[in-house]
């Protein structure tokens, strides 16, 4: 069995071939970047997509012409709510809204008086990342392109379709637009109404895992590949980045600390009632659900004290940061890390990052802990709310560009007072949609079991928090979140 990946990030778009054993045969990659405009404005070209496709599936057919194979599923997953209008045969009608442009602020204020029921339909509040409210944009703000657009689709159902012909998404994207229904897996004529969108301008749902067609004559030709391989929907990258962890259902949770922070948990069923301080969206395994939270800056404020106090770093070498972060263990300095608003639990754009606890014998070493401290309490926030609808946690991965330093996720673990995982294959997307297309061409039947043989040949750490520690962050805790409410009211 082979399975070819395609993961497209928001910097780059890989291709990585698989084997029945989750043994990796070829890897390609291209990069790209989208365009940061005035007023908040961020576009791609859809070009930059569609040739990276090219690009990889050709690399695949060269690298399998000589053996005379063929992969036996294409399986894709993707950045979630970017949008592009196209026309009927899939051609791009201007640059892709980028999932990080702010020109829809306005939306929220302008729905103010839906704001509930959206959130109680799509299990999302308004905001400027989801693709709904980017769908809404164009149609007041650019009418003559919405009404020449066949359809209004994300990356990955513009690649599904140059590659099948299908106009084909599936819940995990439509979870990202506020224009679907969480719990009929379809899109909703209310929200569509309240948005303005019509429903034709949009592709027909389906579960992910599902294949969404097949290679057509015309572009295996191109690429070298054989007409007819299915194309699966793997799910977006954040829930194939968790199912390659295995969080499959409730009780299981994942932690990816990077330039955000990405805090999931499996869901079995959707609660009678959605609370507004997390967001509920569709997992990656049929039917089943995720609770998302986020944490604006991570890995990004981290940089920007290192680059700023540093100055006989790198950034490439971190060993003095590491050292002085282990020596101020216990430190009382403490961060508010809001340094872009904060997002779950309150959506508070106002919030801004401070430091607190400053005395004439705190060090740069102290600071830089305490940013650290600050994330992994903002991550203690959420998964509080987490466990009101999961229960206790059996088992959370972690994952992410912090994980690889030699000091944080032993600080991570004592300051959330739980015991974390980590493999040492950092692919968890990839695996994610590998599982997805190898189940989708029947090579396993079970979740649980296509990610056990993913991960077969991994190596898996435990980081097991030190009872020592847990009163010291027990109180930081209780303190973090008084100044918090104290400094904002919320």
């Amino acid at each position: 069995m082979l399975i070819f990946v395609i993961d497209v990030g928001t910097s780059s778009m890989r291709g990585i071939l698989y084997d029945e054993q989750a043994h990796v045969k070829l890897q390609h990659q291209i990069t790209y970047r989208p365009q940061f405009l005035s007023s908040g404005i961020v576009e791609q070209n859809p070009q930059d997509w569609r040739r990276g496709l090219y690009e990889l599936c050709g690399a695949l057919g060269d690298y399998l012409r000589e053996g005379g194979k063929h992969p036996d599923a294409i399986a894709l997953t993707a950045q979630r709510s970017s949008v592009i209008p196209v026309s009927a045969q899939g051609e791009a009608l201007s640059n892709a809204i980028m999932w990080q442009d702010q020109r829809t602020l306005p939306m929220k204020e302008e729905l103010a008086c839906h704001e509930q029921e959206i959130f109680r339909r799509s299990g999302s509040p308004v905001n400027p990342v989801f693709s709904g409210c980017k769908m809404r944009w164009l149609r007041r703000n650019r009418p003559e392109l919405y009404h020449d657009a066949a359809k209004l689709i994300v990356i990955p159902d513009y690649l599904v379709h140059e590659m099948t012909g299908e106009f084909l998404t599936d819940t995990t994207y439509g979870a990202r637009s506020l224009l679907m229904n969480l719990r009929t897996g379809d899109w909703d004529e209310q929200l569509l109404e309240w948005f303005g969108i019509d429903r034709e301008k949009l592709c027909t749902i389906v579960p992910p895992g599902s294949v969404c067609g097949t290679l057509t004559e015309a572009f295996a030709a191109q690429c070298g590949l054989r007409a007819g391989t299915p194309v699966v929907t793997a799910g977006g990258d954040q829930q194939c980045a968790a199912l390659g962890l295995g969080i499959l259902g409730s009780g299981d949770a994942e932690i990816t600390t990077g330039t955000g922070a990405f805090i999931l948990a499996g869901l079995d069923s959707l609660p009678e009632t959605l609370e507004p301080n997390i967001i509920y969206g569709a997992s990656a395994v049929p039917g089943r659900y995720l609770l998302e939270g986020s944490i604006l800056t991570c890995c990004s404020a981290f940089d920007w004290f290192v680059r700023e106090n540093y100055s006989e770093c790198d950034c490439k070498n971190y060993c003095r940061v590491n050292e002085e972060i282990a020596q101020a263990e216990g430190t009382p300095v403490i961060v508010l890390p809001y340094f872009q608003g904060r997002a779950t639990p309150d959506w508070n754009s106002a919030a801004t990052a401070s430091v607190h606890g400053l005395t004439l014998c705190t060090k740069r070493g102290d600071i830089a802990r305490a940013i650290l401290e600050g994330v992994c309490h903002e991550i203690v926030c959420n998964l509080d709310i987490m466990r009101c609808h999961t229960g206790e946690l059996r088992r959370v991965h972690i994952g992410g560009g912090l994980t690889k330093s030699p000091v944080f996720p032993q600080l991570e673990a004592d300051v959330l007072q739980l015991p974390l995982l980590r493999w040492n294959n950092p692919e968890a997307t990839a695996l994610g949609a590998w599982v997805q297309g190898a189940i989708a061409v029947g090579r396993f039947t079970d979740y649980r079991e296509a990610v056990s043989a993913a991960h077969a040949d991994d190596e898996e750490m435990c980081f097991v928090p030190r009872a020592d520690m847990a009163e010291h962050y027990r109180a930081k805790q209780r303190e973090f979140e008084r100044l918090y409410h104290a400094q904002f009211g919320k």
